[in-house]
Order: structure tokens, then sequence, then C-alpha cells
């Protein structure tokens, strides 16, 4: 039913958003030592995941959606 693809997502959401600070302390880490283009690509790892982790979540959706 609904139970078992549902908890996927809510684990899969969880283990996102909690591993999502460790991702910007490393990107902060390593934009202190780079300039330029180089610094700019770094800070837009974090924007890049979240959006990354939305797609998954609405990719889940359609693909469920389209089982029923």
């Amino acid at each position: 039913g609904l139970n078992s693809p549902f908890i996927g997502v809510v684990v899969l959401l969880i283990v996102g958003t909690a591993v999502l600070p460790i991702i910007i302390d490393s990107v902060a880490a390593a934009s202190a030592s780079l300039t330029g283009a180089a610094k700019t690509m770094i800070d837009l790892i974090p924007l890049f995941y979240v959006i990354a982790l939305l797609l998954a979540v609405i990719y889940w959706a359609i693909g469920t959606a389209k089982t029923k």
C-alpha cells in the first residue's frame, strides 16, 4: 500500500537533511582556500544538493502516482 514507499521517502528526506550541515561545513572549509570561479562553484554545491533532493522526491511521487 501507501505505507512502504512513503516511509522510504521520509527516510530519504531525514537522511538528506541530516547530511546537509556536513556538506555546508565541508564546502565552507574548501571555499576558504579558493578564489574566483572555483570559489563560486564550490559555494553553489549545497544549493545543487537541495535541488537534487527535491527532484528525487518529485520523481518518486510521479513514479508512485503512475503505478496506481
